[in-house]
């Protein structure tokens, strides 16, 4: 009878605990740069805000759509000096972020 209590004590602290990180890791909020997929969406997205529609930037932000999405993911494929300061798998990333985010392509 003794060893019930103990075992039932860890089955509860075992629970709480597991409903507190949950509870933690339940926002929004993310504290790692994601793995896969989503991580290539975020460097894509950080390119795009950074490198292509800023004030200083090539692309128009305003009105971004995703006729304008479509457009711009057949430069970055087509004219290899459109965007030359982004290159390789931050281009990449860029085309894939336009794909998703404006259902373009």
């Amino acid at each position: 009878m003794s060893f019930i209590r103990p075992m039932r004590r860890l089955a509860i602290a075992a629970v709480a605990a597991t409903l507190s990180m949950s509870a933690m890791a339940s926002g929004s909020f993310s504290s790692g740069s994601g793995v896969g997929f989503q991580n290539t969406y975020n460097v894509g997205k950080s390119v795009f805000y950074k490198k292509v529609v800023c004030d200083d930037c090539p692309v128009e932000g305003s009105g971004f759509d995703s006729n304008k999405a479509m457009e711009l993911i057949n430069k970055l494929n087509d004219e290899e000096m459109f965007l030359q300061e982004v290159g390789g798998e931050e281009r990449q990333a860029l085309i894939y972020y336009l794909t998703r985010r404006y259902s373009a392509g």
